[in-house]
């Protein structure tokens, strides 16, 4: 037999044996979080990637054991750079944890990951990232994946981004390159974002601040993608949609006008999560601060969003966009706390407010302690992330550098 021949004989007895595809592996898997609850069960998880492959069905094997066996017909759908394959995991008990691969035995299989649901008691740990936007010194996400890697050490139950998840969001490749670099983090530890001004259509006209068609192909989250809420554990976490602020505040169309659909739609939110005795928290988070420092602070978006979150009780206010780490006082009903040199703070005393954009976009220089709101925000410029642990009575939160140095610490407490 001719060698090549005979290459080729070994290769087809490898396929057919499992042990190896003819096609590359799945790539750009994440997973997301649901927001249809069925009573004691936990949030379904949506299982998204991408094939090479488009030649026959594929599927999303699943179980508590690491060889798991129950399979989940995947959808197709498409996105310009390809096939797009996504299946709904539910019935999942909580405290668990699940095994899964995606593909097929004809498309080529990912290897087997796992993931972990809603815990019935105790605590669950959040990542919160902001800013990983491929722009100058990120070229490929190559300082985001130094962030991430340490991120990826506290072992996340799920992942809050705040938005500017790439530099051009017209850029099919720049979404690609992030899922690609992610893919360890995602594939374990659901991704939820909200999208930032470099996410979206930045030309005004029609499609101003409208997100570009890649991001509604490539993810799939809850309600309408870009304002959402779910609950995981005893928390209701609400994500929304700042559009690009700056530009839009001189045309009069910044986001969540007193009035609009958008600003219903959360008040209503906000109002089942107050009402809802099986929530102890109540968590939002988005792109734009409420209140920044310098050119970030775009003063039409405080003002729309704030009374809102003011007539509620909103225990935490993530954002991003400034590439810094702020952590700004509690305010309670329009009035700001006073100042406060402790680490333990309680959740009566109001929304606390808190920017993290720091994991990949460049840092901007220090600066906001003229702001009387800030308590505290680091004198060096760094890369950060933070980690949530979140119980019934306490929200323990830890800012890091880079190198998995601490920054900040504070627990709130109800």
């Amino acid at each position: 037999m001719h060698i090549r021949n005979y290459l080729r004989f070994v290769l087809s007895v490898f396929v057919a044996a499992g042990h190896v595809s003819l096609y590359p592996q799945p790539s750009l898997i994440h997973l997301s979080i649901g927001s249809d609850l069925t009573k004691g069960k936990s949030a379904p998880i949506t299982v998204t990637w991408s094939s090479e492959n488009i030649t026959g069905m594929q599927n999303v094997v699943f179980g508590q054991k690491p060889h798991p066996s129950k399979s989940v017909k995947a959808r197709e759908t498409g996105y310009s750079g390809g096939a797009v394959y996504s299946a709904e995991l539910n019935g999942l008990r909580r405290g668990r944890t699940y095994f899964y691969k995606c593909g097929s035995d004809a498309a080529g299989w990912s290897r087997i990951y796992s993931f972990s649901t809603e815990p019935l008691k105790g605590s669950f740990t959040v990542a919160v990232i902001g800013d990983t936007q491929d722009n100058t010194n990120n070229e490929n996400f190559v300082k985001s994946a130094g962030v991430l890697s340490a991120v990826r050490q506290h072992k996340p139950d799920l992942t809050l981004h705040m938005g500017d998840i790439v530099n051009d969001g017209s850029m099919t490749s720049s979404w690609e390159n992030y899922l690609k670099m992610s893919q360890d983090i995602n594939a374990e530890s659901p991704l939820m974002p909200v999208l930032g001004n470099h996410d979206v259509n930045n030309v005004k006209g029609d499609n101003f601040q409208m997100p570009f068609d890649d991001f509604h192909d490539l993810f799939n989250l809850p309600g309408d993608e870009v304002n959402y809420s779910f609950t995981y554990g005893k928390v209701r976490f609400i994500g929304i949609f700042s559009g690009y602020a700056q530009a839009a505040e001189p045309l009069g169309e910044v986001k969540f006008k007193p009035g609009s659909p958008e600003y219903a739609w959360l008040d209503t939110e906000l109002t089942r999560a107050e009402n809802d005795r099986g929530i102890d928290w109540i968590i939002v988070w988005m792109h734009y601060p409420v209140n920044s420092f310098g050119w970030s602070n775009v003063k039409g978006w405080g003002d729309n969003i704030l009374p809102l979150l003011n007539n509620h009780s909103v225990d935490l206010c993530l954002a991003g966009h400034r590439h810094v780490y702020e952590r700004h006082l509690q305010v309670k009903n329009g009035k700001v706390a006073e100042k406060d040199t402790t680490k333990s703070l309680s959740a009566s005393e109001g929304t606390l407010f808190i920017t993290n954009g720091t994991a990949g976009g460049n840092p901007t220089n220090p600066g906001g302690k003229e702001i009387s709101t800030v308590a505290y925000t680091p004198d060096r410029i760094m890369y950060s992330y933070a980690i949530m642990v979140i119980d019934r009575g306490s929200i323990a939160f830890k800012v890091f550098d880079e190198d998995n140095n601490t920054i900040d610490h504070f627990v709130l407490t109800k």
